[in-house]
């Protein structure tokens, strides 16, 4: 199917990273693909202002033909679509590749306190850091530079909580067997450790699953419900408990970033710096009020955790607990030191503000 999308395309487009756009002859055109829709945060905050800050600062030497909302390739296909040359450039996030990127669910360990610009701060300087952590690499060298990738961090989204269609979270039992979509496998240890059913199916199939009653209920970020309409169908949702931040890159092949005039390259790391915070992180703050005002007029209800029942609360936490252990167990099972990746992501969230778990903080 991709070679039969990258023949037709060929036919009615220029080939990618080809000249002559419509800034001239000297123009470059690069192909922009994403499956995020347009009213998704990411495309709002940064790749949109991205794409047009960099024209800018070229001066005319690029330019970005952009698609969003599968019109070239789903969610989670961008990284395939990269390396068939369908895309020049992509929206790859590491948590839908957990193959590929074998510590990207690190973000996705649950917090005591966190949010979208602390986690944004330690997310950029996880891919920043010069710390070797796998097999003698960085965390950037063994995830990004090993999938022959040039990645931009893009701020995470807003924290993570856990929301139902109307099923309350009264006692034990009530919380035990419900299905609840799981965005990750770190989500998915999560549920599993709180008797939870995690049910791990994409988020834009997630609204049919839910109004059907397939679905209970999902993690996710309150900011981000716009893009799949939650916030009509989230009834009970939980405040004051924080299971983690989803992801993401902008992404090109090496063999496309090393095709760049120098001037380029520079505008578009400038562009990164630029807008990273704002109005990249920023984005999902002002997403995030909007949404709980919204979704509270249609009735929904957003409970403080430490109301719940004090053995509903142990749940919870117990879950959290054991999240962190698991998931070094994970990874430890891939072949990577599993502590010494999670306390790294650790250190870099409590240096940019955030707090963890008292376990986590025993880690060496």
């Amino acid at each position: 199917m991709l070679t039969a999308l990258t023949l037709a395309l060929g036919m009615t487009t220029a080939a990618c990273g080809s000249g002559g756009g419509a800034g001239g002859d000297d123009t470059q055109t690069l192909r922009f693909a994403t499956g995020f829709t347009s009213q998704n945060g990411w495309w709002v905050g940064t790749y949109k202002p991205w794409m047009d800050r960099v024209e800018e600062l070229s001066e005319g030497a690029v330019e970005f033909e952009a698609f969003n909302g599968g019109e070239l390739v789903a969610a989670g296909d961008e990284l395939e679509a990269l390396n068939q040359g369908i895309a020049d450039i992509g929206s790859v996030a590491p948590p839908y590749l957990p193959d590929q990127f074998t510590a990207g669910e690190v973000t996705m360990l649950p917090l005591a306190e966190s949010d979208v610009r602390i986690a944004s701060k330690a997310y950029k300087a996880l891919l920043e850091s010069d710390e070797k952590i796998i097999d003698g690499k960085t965390y950037y060298e063994s995830q990004f530079e090993e999938n022959g990738l040039k990645a931009f961090p893009v701020p995470t989204t807003a924290e993570y909580t856990i929301s139902t269609t109307g099923k309350e979270f009264n006692s034990v039992s009530a919380v035990k067997g419900l299905n609840i979509r799981a965005s990750s496998r770190t989500h998915e240890i999560l549920a599993e450790s709180m008797g939870i059913n995690p049910v791990a199916i994409p988020n834009a199939e997630a609204y049919d699953a839910l109004n059907r009653g397939t679905l209970d209920g999902n993690f996710s970020s309150v900011a981000d419900w716009s893009g799949y309409g939650f916030q009509d169908l989230f009834k009970y949702t939980l405040k004051g408990i924080n299971f983690g931040h989803f992801n993401g890159t902008m992404a090109m092949t090496e063999e496309t970033w090393n095709g760049l005039d120098p001037e380029v390259q520079e505008a578009m790391e400038q562009a990164n710096e630029e807008l990273y915070l704002d109005p990249g992180a920023q984005e999902w703050v002002d997403r995030a009020d909007k949404m709980v005002k919204v979704n509270r007029e249609s009735g929904g209800e957003f409970v403080e955790f430490d109301t719940l029942n004090p053995q509903v609360q142990e749940l919870f936490l117990d879950g959290v607990d054991k999240t962190w252990n698991n998931y070094i167990a994970q990874l430890d099972g891939k072949g990577l030191d599993g502590e010494a990746v999670v306390s790294h992501w650790r250190d870099l969230l409590v240096e940019a503000g955030g707090e963890v778990p008292e376990s986590a903080k025993d880690l060496n």
